[in-house]
């Protein structure tokens, strides 16, 4: 069976390190079988999807974003072969008040890890849009994986 690690080579994306955090929090925690990732953003983005993005830029942001979450399992675990499986992504969409394609953003993100794990990316999600985001980001996504028992 292929490992996770060679099918993100063969799909040609390369993982960036991650800044450290900008705050009182961790990239990641662990419980059980369980790796909770802190909501993560587009670097070098700032404004509101529906004015300064579209839905479909947005969704190539969360795409990126999808692989700062990448990283950040990757950095906790040492292998995304760990990863078993994605279980929930949470979305924030930092939105104009009468944007209504939180899904198709955040698609982008989801779409990036269903390729990645197949059938064990398809997850639990939910597209959230949101009057502001810190530093005025226009995504923000969070994740829950399941790690192979140890």
């Amino acid at each position: 069976m292929q490992g996770t690690e060679q099918r993100l080579r063969e799909l040609g994306i390369e993982l960036l390190d991650l800044a450290d955090v900008a705050g009182e929090y961790i990239h990641c925690k662990r419980t059980g079988n369980l790796l909770f990732l802190s909501g993560k953003g587009p670097v070098d983005a700032v404004g509101k999807v529906g004015a300064e993005y579209t839905a479909e830029q947005a969704a190539d942001l969360a795409r990126q974003v999808g692989c700062y979450l990448l990283a950040a399992m990757r950095l906790h675990t040492g292998s995304l072969d760990s990863i078993h499986g994605v279980i929930k992504v949470t979305g924030y969409i930092n939105a104009v008040a009468d944007f209504t394609d939180h899904p198709q953003v955040i698609d982008g993100c989801s779409g990036l890890l269903i390729k990645l794990f197949g059938e064990q990316g398809r997850h639990c999600r939910a597209s959230v849009g949101v009057a502001s985001l810190p530093g005025n980001m226009p995504i923000e996504i969070e994740a829950v994986v399941e790690l192979y028992s140890e």
